[in-house]
């Protein structure tokens, strides 16, 4: 699984994500809200971590999840 920077805050909406601020991790999880300008996104709460709101302003960046694409089959 690879992690790619996510400038578009709404893309990575229902999407399970790492946070970095200012070059370190911050925290993981998946996104449940974003707001319209961006600016602050909010990570949903998991076990004993609750919900958290995330600050554009603060230096924070979203990596995505991707899961590599499956190999292609060769039918013929």
């Amino acid at each position: 699984m690879d992690l790619h920077l996510q400038p578009d805050w709404h893309r990575a909406l229902g999407q399970r994500v790492e946070i970095w601020r200012d070059g370190e991790f911050f925290r993981n999880g998946t996104v449940e809200a974003v707001m319209p300008d961006q600016s602050i996104l909010w990570i949903s709460a998991e076990g004993a971590t609750s919900r958290q709101m995330i600050f554009r302003k603060e230096g924070c960046q979203v990596f995505a999840h991707f899961l590599p694409a499956p190999e292609s089959v060769n039918f013929y």
